[in-house]
């Protein structure tokens, strides 16, 4: 799934630092893409709001890039008492353009039995 979105940085000659914090400031309007689901760890899993954090950006080639992330996500389940914190490292491709971004998101939602049929 691609997803485009406007930024405020236009230099054809990237410097990794400055495109890091505008990929900073458009990250609420990317967050529930970057965290995916957490159906597969669990159905109590809950993404912690405010913790993605980038790691690095890599350059692919080009225009290309990735983006490696961090984020913490909760597990709470009071019948089994278990309330626990894990981080998990993810990483997105992304192509940048002046003035845009093209992310490439993977789809990771569970599928149901009759989409697998």
């Amino acid at each position: 799934m691609h997803k485009t979105l406007s930024v405020k940085y236009s230099q054809i000659n990237v410097d990794p630092l400055e495109l890091m914090s505008a990929i900073e400031q458009i990250i609420p309007k990317i967050a529930d893409d970057l965290v995916g689901s957490l159906d597969w760890y669990s159905s109590n899993a809950r993404y912690v709001p405010d913790t993605i954090r980038i790691i690095s950006l890599e350059h692919l080639g080009q225009s290309r890039y990735k983006m490696n992330y961090s984020f913490r996500w909760n597990l709470f389940n009071a019948c089994l008492d278990i309330d626990a914190y894990e981080t998990s490292n993810q990483s997105v491709n992304f192509s940048y353009n002046p003035n845009q971004l093209v992310f490439e998101f993977v789809d990771n939602t569970r599928q149901t039995t009759s989409d697998e049929l």
